[in-house]
């Protein structure tokens, strides 16, 4: 048999407080949506036990995921290895980072999310009950736009708008849910994975849950207001809300939109998956170091020629080269893991992840139905693919956030799929 409890706890800053994700200072004025911290217990008769935790935050700092997964496994007496915690990655949450002097990690905040996660986790184990689970996924092309391109002259461009371009590749559509319903057949909660960037709320310096938060109230609307939904943001790092080659989506409100619409396709999914009484379990997890690249001579001159006039960005981005540069190669502490939950495996990854990874995933995972985690366990920057280390591209601009080298996420997926094998 198998138990689940699920369980919420808010995490919401204090206004006032620095809000990471944009090349702007920003200090919360307001609540757009209170922000939360979902959990997921599971447990079979053998004693197995998994955990995810997913929170509304921009990303998870290591330290802290290595710290708060070692003590949600001590107190609910299991391997840290099945414990995974991952970030919805809104843009207007609170400070757990620092990026330059756009924001600063505020330590009583950390600690105040680090505690939130572990008490989830607890409570989540503390109301357990008998369940049945069932997974289906479905389609939506309509939310998730590819955001690297190939202008017609050869360059590429992150977020271009140019006649003739073309994207790169493809989003990853699938709407995967994990449908979890009582023993007496109520519905209980859920879990849904989508991969799309979570900054669709425009420049405001408000607190919201984006899009994720608003599917979640639209499932409760349709299934009542105990009913649990957790969401889990797929690898979306070149993957965002805009529509660049048929017009952007500005209005008002937009992000509402887009959790009613994903709502929707996850209700499709609900309705029609079957529950069995699938009891397997289980997590494991691989622990290791990448090297951090080095900015190359041609990016170093070129920081060399950037005056304080020519803007915060080319400033950021300049100065970045030149610590980078002076610090020489670092190794990059990197946590892989993956969630066994009845047919379903879950591979998360430490950062904001490529979306074509999930492709390689899903075609070589030995599980039915495939999930993918970003931001899952800590945050080590953007991971992109080979062909587009390129100037032009935004997500592997050398930074403290797009640190790796080209064959980093390459390496973390083959060892995602052994470690599944292994499961």
């Amino acid at each position: 048999m198998l138990f689940c409890g699920l369980y919420e706890l808010d995490i919401t800053p204090a206004l006032g407080m620095e809000m990471p994700g944009h090349f702007v200072l920003r200090r919360a004025k307001g609540i757009l949506e209170r922000l939360y911290a979902y959990a997921a217990y599971f447990e079979n008769d053998a004693g197995q036990k998994v955990v995810l935790v997913t929170c509304d935050v921009i990303g998870i700092p290591d330290e802290l995921a290595l710290k708060t997964r070692a003590e949600i496994a001590r107190d609910l007496d299991m391997p840290a290895s099945a414990v995974l915690l991952c970030a919805t990655h809104t843009h207007y949450g609170g400070p757990v980072e620092t990026w330059d002097d756009f924001v600063h990690e505020d330590p009583v905040y950390v600690d105040f999310l680090g505690s939130r996660m572990h008490d989830a986790a607890v409570y989540a184990a503390q109301n357990k009950r008998p369940v049945r689970i069932g997974y289906g996924s479905g389609i939506e092309r309509t939310l998730a736009h590819y955001r690297d391109f190939v202008l017609p002259d050869g360059s590429y461009r992150t977020n271009a708008h140019v006649p003739g371009m073309r994207a790169f590749g493809e989003i990853d559509p699938e709407v995967g849910v994990l449908r979890i319903d009582n023993a007496d057949g109520s519905p209980y909660g859920l879990i849904a994975n989508y991969a799309c960037h979570c900054d669709s709320v425009g420049g405001v310096s408000l607190y919201s849950s984006d899009y994720p938060g608003a599917m979640r109230d639209m499932l409760r609307k349709t299934y009542g207001a105990e009913f649990m939904p957790l969401f889990v943001n797929g690898f979306c790092g070149n993957i965002n809300h805009i529509d660049f080659e048929h017009g952007t989506s500005a209005e008002p409100g937009y992000y509402r939109r887009m959790g009613r619409i994903l709502a929707g396709a996850v209700s499709e999914v609900y309705e029609k998956i079957f529950l069995s009484d699938d009891d397997a379990i289980g997590g494991a997890d691989d622990r290791f170091t990448l090297p951090s690249r080095l900015p190359d001579a041609e990016t170093l001159a070129w920081a060399d020629t950037v005056r304080p006039e020519d803007g915060v960005i080319d400033n950021f981005y300049a100065s970045e080269a030149r610590r980078m540069d002076a610090e020489g190669s670092q190794p990059i502490p990197v946590t892989v893991q993956v969630l066994k939950i009845g047919a379903l495996m879950i591979y998360g990854m430490p950062g904001e992840i490529y979306v074509e990874f999930a492709k390689i995933l899903k075609d070589r995972s030995p599980s039915a139905y495939t999930m993918t985690a970003n931001l899952a366990n800590g945050n080590i920057g953007y991971v992109g693919i080979r062909e587009l280390f390129r100037k032009g591209i935004y997500s592997t601009r050398i930074c403290c956030s797009a640190q790796t080298e080209p064959d980093a996420g390459y390496e973390m997926s083959e060892r995602l799929l052994k470690l599944a094998a292994a499961l």
